[in-house]
């Protein structure tokens, strides 16, 4: 009796095509992976090359999320790792300025939000979460100290060649007839203002008028 087994090798074929196309895929999101995760550390300030070297890339994760590269040594713990994974997911959103939307971008669509996170010019990395002051260089960064603008003999340095203006002018004496007022738009640029004349003087006994600068009237010889 005769029997066909052709159905075997039909099905052979039809699996071996499936492992091939999976095994395609994964190298291609692995890939994608090293590639990714290379921008994210150069944009972390760490070697991009961390990312094909085995446990190190873990490392370096950690560091940058953790602040701790060896906390990926809690990933060998069984079903505490899960837990890991999930914090630091959400860590590492946060470092690069990105709420839970982005978390949550992260932990269910990890190949999609990884990519975006590498590649977009406009996420940045800010820092450890909680220790985000400790890269904002001149503010609260760890040494910085603020001048003490009150000390004294504290020389600013960008009051180099600055020169105080001028004291207000003081004006002469009415009496001297001109004197000299600064301009309002212009501190160094004076102008020439006359006094007005003075009126007549009249004589308190008579009532003549009085000329020039005399000491009895002319008319009456009352003193003035």
């Amino acid at each position: 009796m005769y029997y066909n087994y052709g159905y075997d090798n039909d099905m052979m074929d039809s699996f071996f095509h499936m492992s091939a196309g999976s095994t395609f895929i994964s190298l291609l999101l692995g890939a994608l992976l090293i590639v990714s995760l290379w921008f994210i550390f150069q944009k972390a300030n760490e070697p991009g090359w961390a990312a094909i070297v085995p446990f190190y890339n873990y490392y370096v994760l950690f560091k940058i999320t953790w602040g701790n590269g060896w906390m990926f040594l809690l990933l060998l713990i069984p079903i505490a790792n899960i837990v890991i994974a999930i914090i630091t997911l959400v860590k590492l959103a946060k470092a690069f300025g990105k709420g839970g939307g982005f978390a949550c971008g992260l932990i269910f669509l990890f190949y999609i939000f990884l990519p975006i996170m590498a590649f977009s010019k406009d996420i940045v990395y800010v820092g450890i979460p909680g220790k985000e002051g400790q890269y904002n260089p001149g503010y609260s960064q760890q040494g910085y100290q603020q001048p003490n603008y009150q000390q004294p003999g504290y020389q600013n340095p960008y009051s180099q060649g600055y020169q105080a203006p001028q004291q207000p002018y003081q004006a002469p004496e009415a009496q001297q007839g001109t004197y000299q007022q600064p301009s309002a738009q212009n501190p160094e640029y004076f102008y020439q203002q006359t006094v007005a004349p003075a009126g007549p003087k009249f004589c308190a006994g008579c009532g003549a008028p009085i000329e020039g600068n005399v000491k009895y009237c002319p008319k009456c010889g009352k003193p003035l």
